[in-house]
């Protein structure tokens, strides 16, 4: 449970309080949450104890009862001097004896004390999980999918993902018992409630497959047999909007997959794949700019209206594509094989072959674009035309191709 629902339900259940006690009661469990800092304010809400328990307690020692009517108990009366509430605060009820001015301030380092020793107890305890990543990222928990459950549960992420119901069956990825049990598969999903701007996925021998859904509102992330400590994202603020940033690997697991959904009124204007074997499928989508750059992966991509596309391969993978529609295009296979069932470009088309083999169809006649190529030592073919050497023609249009063949092979045709 994060601070702000256990601060909301907690004010809900003790609205029969005066305003003044309520807010006092309220900015005493907000300080606990403050001190344990952002990453631990589920487990700060676990050592409190449920909102439920911790009003019933307020009300009874400020003489309410359960309805908000005043207790015909006679309470006995508090002692003058000596801290009233103890290290766990719903262990006594609150009261404001003694809780002004110096003594106010001394309980207040007490407390940043007594849960700073917490944390640095459970860290050790949990082998100080998770520490030395760069610290501009932030660890996923996810929760996995139970196999008896017909839904899935959301992981807690702070600022990015929506908290798992407290009732439900999934335990918590961040408890001390999950995080020394890690399963080495499981299947987890993540929410994120942002406004997305930028998709920036790093992957190691994982199927990618990229969805857009319109039943959905929110950008989910979904993991199949992956270990929970497996993804990283970063969340960067942009001017309002945000990037996702994250690094996947399968850890060995054999068909680990992910899944990345996205919102039909919310796609990134950005997204760059970074992808070290497995394979990636990718919808068709219109942006501002689309980069793959791949070392051994089977990549396929639809169709894709943008500003600026690049497409490399750098191993023995393959990248195909559908109509690519673009101002910039780059093709480039230092290995393996780039492919384009259509090229609609207008403005320049980049195609470099090292090793590997580059084949696209362009829209129109070769005589519409302008063509800077060069063949040293590969296979260059350009609408039927084997090149070697340099070429360099001009076209009926501002559009241009430039070409480079070193030990590879290049095929340009075009639809007329």
């Amino acid at each position: 449970m994060t601070k702000y629902e256990y601060l909301a339900k907690l004010e809900q259940l003790l609205a029969a309080m005066p305003p003044q006690e309520r807010r006092d009661a309220l900015d005493y469990y907000s300080e606990y949450f403050d001190a344990a800092g952002p990453d631990h304010e589920a487990e700060t809400a676990e050592k409190l104890g449920d909102p439920e328990t911790v009003a019933r307690k307020i009300l009874e020692g400020a003489g309410l009862n359960g309805a908000g009517e005043a207790d015909q108990t006679v309470q006995a009366p508090q002692p003058a001097s000596g801290n009233p509430y103890k290290e766990n605060p719903a262990a006594e009820p609150i009261t404001r004896t003694g809780l002004h001015g110096p003594g106010l301030l001394v309980l207040f380092i007490v407390i940043l004390l007594l849960v700073a020793l917490a944390l640095v107890m459970s860290a050790a305890a949990t082998g100080f999980r998770g520490f030395g990543r760069d610290s501009a990222t932030s660890v996923v928990a996810q929760t996995p999918i139970m196999a008896e459950k017909s839904s899935s549960t959301a992981a807690q992420l702070p600022d990015a993902a929506t908290p798992a119901p407290a009732d439900s069956a999934a335990p918590a990825a961040t408890s001390a018992d999950s995080a020394a049990n890690t399963q080495a598969a499981s299947d987890w999903e993540t929410t994120y409630s942002m406004n997305l701007t930028e998709v920036d996925l790093e992957l190691s021998q994982v199927n990618l497959t990229v969805m857009v859904d319109e039943s959905v509102s929110a950008v989910i992330l979904r993991g199949s047999g992956v270990g929970n400590d497996a993804l990283v994202v970063d969340q960067k603020e942009l001017d309002r909007d945000a990037k996702l940033d994250a690094r996947l690997s399968a850890n060995g697991a054999a068909n680990a997959s992910l899944t990345l959904v996205l919102p039909v009124d919310n796609q990134p204007r950005r997204m760059e794949f970074k992808l070290t074997g497995g394979s990636a499928v990718l919808p068709d989508l219109t942006l501002d700019e689309l980069e793959v750059d791949s070392m051994g992966a089977q990549v396929t991509v639809g169709n894709i209206t943008a500003r600026k596309v690049d497409l490399t391969e750098e191993a023995d993978g393959a990248v195909s594509a559908a109509t690519l529609t673009a101002d910039e295009i780059s093709l480039d296979a230092a290995r393996g094989a780039v492919s384009s069932t259509q090229v609609v470009v207008s403005r320049q088309l980049d195609v470099e072959a090292e090793s590997g083999r580059v084949s696209a169809t362009l829209q129109g006649q070769a005589a519409d674009y302008r063509l800077e190529a060069e063949n040293k030592g590969g296979t260059l073919t350009v609408n039927g035309e084997q090149i070697n050497g340099e070429v360099h023609r001009q076209g009926n249009t501002n559009v241009s191709i430039e070409a480079e063949c070193r030990s590879g092979s290049i095929e340009l045709g075009f639809a007329g």
